[in-house]
């Protein structure tokens, strides 16, 4: 069993730079955004743990084995790569079924969230997508 959880996309401004006429200007910005795009995708995983301690707590209540739970992090870059990552996962590790969680959000976070579960089910093909509150 495999929790995944897609971190949010990168925030704008580390994406990309300005640039720089200068080669090695250029190549010290480049590494400086590298090193903040790390950063900020380490503290998204750190801040997701929560989700998966309680996840693991629900699973062993349920008699669940722990060895046979493992947690997966994904980056995205919008809502298709959500559904790519989710769906590649799924089908590499011969999953019958997909679990989604539905949050509670208000406008376009309304959107894109159930533009994923929407996307899910109509391209899960030979998945049961499961969409739990």
């Amino acid at each position: 069993m495999c929790l995944l959880r897609a971190l949010p996309p990168l925030p704008r401004e580390f994406l990309e730079f300005g640039g720089s006429e200068d080669p090695q200007q250029e190549e010290r910005e480049e590494m400086h955004l590298h090193t903040e795009q790390a950063r900020w995708s380490e503290a998204a995983a750190q801040a997701a743990e929560p989700v998966f301690t309680r996840a693991k707590q629900i699973l062993h209540e349920a008699r669940v084995p722990e060895d046979v739970v493992e947690t997966q992090m994904v980056d995205t870059v919008n809502t298709q790569d959500i559904v790519l990552n989710i769906l590649e996962t799924a089908y590499a590790r011969h999953c019958g079924t997909v679990v989604v969680g539905r949050q509670s959000h208000h406008g376009l976070k309304a959107l894109l969230t159930s533009h994923v579960r929407d996307v899910l089910m109509s391209q899960g093909e030979g998945l049961a997508i499961w969409v739990v509150e």
